[in-house]
């Protein structure tokens, strides 16, 4: 694996990949910050962020990162599809960073960490992680105790949240964590209570919705109004309306 494959397989943005081969990191800069960010992730991203073009910065070692865990990738026997898919990320984040900051770089480092550490995995639509709860939680009469091993399922953007693609998602995940209990947590606006308030009973998103039993919920939370808007404001008046769903959570 090299970084032209890297990039084609994720398909990057030809202006990202030129920012990637224009960000110079000799192999001893780049061994000691590979270092750091293993032993001590928070100080690397301090290091980095020291750049002046960090968010450029942080593209190009992540890449870079990308292409040297496809060792272990092969080494645990997992596929190229997989790979690519999972690290298919750095193509989301590095526009979403042209986006709000016009160049293309990483913002989401803090997230990108767990891609290069085999933390996270996309499976076909979804992504998965597994984590120890870190709280108890009893949910429809079942406790479920602090530390217990279970996989947190994230969204990425990207192709529909139809309900077929998401059930392949689930069992896939339950063949590919082998010896993790199949209890799946998620954390997301998708899963709002008050969501069928603003979308249509046919809607992916609430069928996805469905597939959970809500056991909590943090209503001080933006999230929706991000993911919605695409920024947080703290007047709500300011907020577009161009689409149907831009309409409805505004009302």
């Amino acid at each position: 694996m090299n970084l032209d494959q890297l990039c084609e397989g994720v398909r990057l943005d030809e202006s990202a990949r030129q920012t990637i081969n224009q960000i110079q990191i000799d192999d001893n800069s780049y061994s000691s910050l590979k270092r750091r960010l293993i032993s001590d992730r928070q100080a690397f991203f301090e290091t980095v962020k020291q750049s002046l073009s960090y968010r450029q910065m942080f593209l190009a070692l992540f890449a870079r990162f990308a292409v040297d865990a496809y060792e272990e990738y092969a080494a645990k026997g997992i596929s190229d599809d997989i790979y690519y898919d999972t690290f298919s990320d750095l193509r989301l984040w590095s526009a979403k960073c042209y986006q709000d900051y016009g160049v293309y770089g990483i913002v989401e480092y803090q997230w990108l960490q767990e891609h290069v550490r085999l933390r996270l995995f996309r499976l076909g639509r979804l992504q998965f992680q597994p984590i120890a709860l870190d709280h108890e939680a009893v949910v429809e009469g079942r406790k479920f105790g602090k530390g217990e091993l279970v996989l947190n399922v994230h969204i990425p953007e990207g192709g529909p949240l139809d309900e077929h693609s998401v059930g392949q998602s689930f069992e896939q995940a339950k063949t590919f964590f082998r010896g993790i209990p199949s209890i799946f947590v998620c954390q997301s606006w998708l899963l709002f209570p008050q969501l069928s308030e603003v979308l249509p009973p046919a809607s992916n998103i609430l069928k996805f919705h469905n597939q959970f039993v809500i056991y909590e919920v943090d209503r001080g939370a933006k999230q929706a109004e991000e993911r919605i808007f695409n920024k947080v404001s703290a007047d709500p008046s300011l907020y577009e309306e161009r689409t149907s769903l831009q309409q409805s959570a505004k009302a």
